[in-house]
C-alpha cells in the first residue's frame, strides 16, 4: 500500500521530471529562435554584398595602387573624402558593420567569416585605414578591426578552413589540367 508519503514523492518526482521537459523544449526554441534571427540577419547583408561588390573589389585590387598618388592620399585624408579612394568607402563601411553586429552578437563569427573574408579587403585597404585615421582618430573603423582580430583569433584556435573537421572531402578530380598544361597534387 501507498503511504500518502510516498505518494508526495512520487508527485514531486513526476512535477520536476515535467519541469525539466519544458525546460529542454524552452532551450531548443531558443537555439531555434536564434538560428532564425541570424537567418533573417545573414540575409540582407548577403544582398548588400552583391550590391557593392564592385566596391569590394575596388578595395582589393586597386586602393593601394591609387594611394601611391599623393593627390589621392590628399583626397582620401580630407573630409569628406574623395579622389579615387572614395569608391572603397562602401566596402569599408560595410566591414564596420558586420564588426558591430559581430561585437554585439547579433550573428556568429564563423557565418560572417564563411561568406565574407574580412582580413582580404582589411589586409588590402590597411594603408587607407590609416589615412582616414589622421583626422577620424583610432577608433575609425574599429568595429571592422575587432572583426578582424576575431578572425585571425578564430583562425589560430580552429584552422582557416571552414570544412567540417570529421568530414572527408570529396574526390574533385581536374581531368583537363594536363590539357592545360597544369600539374596538380591534388584531387
Amino acid at each position: 500500500m501507498i503511504t500518502p508519503e510516498w505518494l508526495n514523492v512520487f508527485t514531486s518526482l513526476a512535477t520536476l521530471a515535467v519541469v525539466a521537459i519544458a525546460a529542454w523544449a524552452a532551450l531548443r526554441q531558443i537555439r531555434h529562435l536564434r538560428a532564425a534571427n541570424q537567418v533573417a540577419a545573414l540575409l540582407p547583408l548577403i544582398a548588400e554584398y552583391r550590391e557593392i561588390h564592385p566596391a569590394i573589389i575596388y578595395a582589393r585590387t586597386r586602393l593601394r595602387i591609387d594611394l601611391e598618388d599623393p593627390v589621392a592620399r590628399a583626397a582620401a585624408a580630407a573630409l569628406p573624402i574623395s579622389g579615387p579612394a572614395e569608391k572603397a568607402v562602401r566596402a569599408i563601411n560595410f566591414y564596420e558593420t558586420l564588426g558591430a553586429l559581430v561585437l554585439v552578437q547579433t550573428i556568429d563569427l564563423e557565418l560572417i567569416l564563411m561568406y565574407f573574408q574580412p582580413s582580404a579587403v582589411w589586409d588590402a585597404a590597411i594603408d587607407f585605414i590609416a589615412i582616414t585615421r589622421r583626422r577620424g582618430g583610432p577608433e575609425l573603423f574599429e568595429c571592422f578591426e575587432a572583426l578582424v582580430a576575431l578572425e585571425h583569433e578564430y583562425n589560430a584556435r580552429y584552422g582557416e578552413s571552414r570544412y567540417p573537421k570529421r568530414l572527408a572531402h570529396l574526390p574533385a578530380p581536374d581531368r583537363f589540367a594536363l590539357a592545360d598544361g597544369e600539374v596538380t597534387g591534388a584531387s
